[in-house]
């Protein structure tokens, strides 16, 4: 006879291997982006608020909540952070988009920050471009502040066999019963958006000598050389934002500067009026400045900030956040908490 716990240990342990593979991908998972869930009997067991990915094999990072009642809250387009419907006792919190999980009714749930795939998502005829490469089935969902308002927005785009949803200017969801194909079919679609276009060939300007920002230190490196491009197309964007964890993480837009002293005479204005600094600021002709004080977070979002704009098609016409959106996500109580975990 069949141990049930067994059975259930070995389903929990494959899926974790599955999510801890995630969050080891950086053009897949940045910092505490992403979650995955797993659907048990009556249970949901979902990474939690904050936590990485990467830790999903040597940190107990998943929620167990009580399935049946957050379906009833979404049928009911209740407002909630489901606090009320953890079953576990590890003290987390479910992770903010616990809802769309639940909504979604396969067993298996993996969703992304795949950079392909935002970089292919954030124009304004995304949606026909994205079905003209990966087909009709699947769902495109126009952006909207993540949690229960895009769970409501889903309700209506997708249906019991949609398997591959596209965010706008926010990710991939990949959902189906069998974890391993589940995973791979993720994985085509990462590769396949990554194939269709890169560009790392872009004017820069030549340095003159060497310029000090008080409390950063310069990333002079290959892998940051986009940030010394003389492209205005480019530099207008580098201020601007393109997807939440981009706001939540390096705030609305890295602020450029013409000279150092302009950004020195920023950060003492910010310093003065108690407000932290950005933890990436970028002078034109010299390149991207890292503060000595960033967190880890911050430094994964910048590379996948990078790795987007490698993909970015700047002929074609593309969405940023507006002022009330970024505004939205940095006043979120959901986000804030976040952060205070990272």
């Amino acid at each position: 006879m069949v141990n049930i716990n067994s059975s259930i240990e070995e389903e929990l342990q494959k899926f974790k291997e599955i999510s801890f593979k995630l969050g080891s991908n950086k053009n897949l998972v940045q910092a505490a982006g992403g979650n995955t869930s797993i659907k048990i009997n009556d249970s949901m067991y979902i990474k939690a608020s904050g936590t990485w990915l990467q830790d999903s094999l040597n940190k107990d990072i998943f929620v167990e909540v009580n399935l049946k009642s957050i379906q009833k809250k979404i049928n009911d387009e209740i407002d909630d952070n489901f606090v009320e419907d953890i079953i576990s006792t590890n003290d987390l919190r479910p992770s903010t988009e616990t809802s769309f999980h639940a909504l979604i009714k396969f067993k298996y749930v993996l969703h992304v920050h795949s950079t392909s795939t935002i970089a292919n998502a954030v124009y304004t005829n995304s949606e026909k471009l994205l079905k003209e490469q990966l087909g009709k089935d699947i769902a495109f969902v126009p952006y909207i502040r993540p949690g229960v308002p895009l769970t409501n927005r889903m309700k209506s785009l997708i249906n019991s066999d949609t398997q591959i949803i596209i965010l706008e200017n926010h990710g991939l969801i990949v959902a189906g019963d069998n974890l391993e194909k589940t995973y791979e079919l993720l994985i085509n679609i990462h590769n396949e958006l990554d194939s269709l276009y890169y560009n790392d060939t872009f004017p820069v300007y030549d340095k003159e000598g060497e310029v000090d920002v008080s409390g950063y230190v310069l990333k002079n490196t290959e892998k940051y050389s986009i940030y010394c491009t003389s492209d205005q197309k480019l530099i207008n964007i580098f201020s601007k934002s393109l997807y939440p964890d981009h706001v939540i993480f390096l705030g609305p837009g890295i602020p450029v500067f013409k000279s150092a002293d302009d950004a020195n005479s920023f950060n003492i204005e910010m310093n003065k009026k108690g407000i932290n600094l950005p933890p990436f600021l970028i002078i034109e002709k010299y390149g991207l400045f890292q503060s000595n004080s960033c967190i880890d977070a911050a430094s994964e979002m910048i590379d996948c900030f990078t790795e987007i704009l490698l993909r970015l098609r700047l002929d074609n016409e593309i969405k940023f956040f507006t002022q009330d959106q970024e505004n939205e996500l940095l006043n979120w109580d959901a986000e804030i908490y976040r952060q205070t975990i990272n």
